[in-house]
């Protein structure tokens, strides 16, 4: 390693540790500290589960700062040399700003590494902890936002599911989704706007009922009112941990898991999509973390600033990068593209914006 190499690799590490501490700090003002004072006050919870979800939550939102934070490294350590006449210097002595993003390209490699096992192993499991914490003391004092089933919770799932809404006090589903086998080996998927409980069993409510057997035709019928027994438990027994079988809480591991049998059981394309599109997040988010800083590099030695302009151009960069990735999710999920493609939307357009800027620098 040349000495060059290494006064890149230390500038760079530098800006990158003063980026996350700054990101992560951001994050967590939005975050931890929202909730974190919603389970002290208003939910009543003690100091130690306020710190516990805190600490669940943490690994969650370093893995959301690494690609802003990498970028914002780039975009400061060339700003400021290219500032300084340092990467004039170096223009001079011969070396091409292509030598430049070696370490740079090394570094961002190292993290893009780091951000793809944070997303695909620690992340989700620790952060669907949290969100289980969470959603116990909000589960007393209201309804909860998307539930996710899952019966039994362990070995081959006889039902999966999930609804919108849930109201523990009025014993209440809202746009609740069921995939249950039978035990004549038949696939019911119901669908339906409300499911309350009846007496021992579950009303459900203007929906549809699709019959699946392996010797008789497919039947589906709609329904204002439909009383029938299932797997789904009683809604004192619904566990805060079923939300931790939300695709974005489950390991990459897990998730390759789910899609199988998603597809195995003929589920709906527009839910299968949802698991696909994140089984292929785990990557593109990881990827984006390298993509950006190869992007940033170009960006900071054509504006030539470092400091307060860095982190503005870094925030703006990210900001298009994350509406851009947000929109290509959207469009998987819905069929409009391949899960593969509105994934790596962003990624593709920073691509060719990172060769474009350096083909001009040339």
């Amino acid at each position: 390693m040349s000495i060059l190499d290494r006064y890149l690799l230390r500038e760079l590490a530098n800006a990158w540790l003063t980026g996350l501490a700054v990101f992560v700090s951001f994050l967590m003002v939005g975050e931890v500290f929202r909730k974190g004072i919603e389970l002290l006050f208003a939910l009543g919870a003690p100091p130690s589960d306020v710190l516990r979800w805190s600490l669940l939550a943490l690994p969650n939102l370093v893995a959301w700062s690494l690609p802003i934070t990498t970028l914002f490294a780039a975009i400061m350590t060339i700003g400021r040399m290219s500032h300084d006449l340092e990467t004039t210097a170096m223009s001079a002595a011969g070396i091409s700003f292509g030598r430049l993003l070696l370490p740079i390209g090394v570094m961002a490699a190292g993290i893009s590494v780091l951000s793809f096992l944070l997303n695909a192993f620690f992340a989700p499991p620790t952060y669907g902890a949290a969100d289980s914490l969470l959603w116990r003391y909000r589960a007393g004092g209201g309804a909860v936002t998307d539930l996710e089933f899952r019966e039994p919770s362990k070995g081959p799932p006889r039902l999966i599911g999930g609804a919108k809404r849930f109201n523990p006090k009025a014993n209440e589903l809202q746009n609740v989704w069921l995939l249950e086998t039978t035990d004549k080996g038949e696939r019911v998927f119901l669908q339906a706007a409300k499911a309350k409980w009846h007496h021992d069993r579950w009303e459900f409510n203007d929906g549809f009922v699709q019959i699946i057997s392996p010797d008789k035709p497919m039947a589906r019928q709609r329904f204002e009112k439909l009383l029938r027994p299932t797997a789904l438990r009683r809604p004192t027994e619904l566990s805060a941990d079923r939300k931790r079988f939300a695709p974005n809480r489950l390991n990459l591991l897990e998730l390759t898991e789910q899609i199988r049998q998603l597809k195995n059981w003929s589920m709906p394309k527009v839910i299968v999509n949802e698991y696909v599109v994140e089984w292929h997040n785990r990557f593109s988010l990881a990827l984006g973390c390298f993509i950006l800083a190869m992007l940033g590099a170009p960006v900071a030695l054509w504006l030539r600033r470092g400091g307060s302009v860095a982190i503005g151009i870094s925030i703006v960069l990210f900001l298009l990068y994350y509406l851009v990735w947000n929109i290509g999710c959207q469009l998987s999920e819905t069929g409009k593209l391949p899960p593969m493609v509105g994934s790596h939307l962003a990624n593709l357009i920073g691509i060719g914006g990172t060769m474009g800027l350096l083909t001009k620098l040339r």
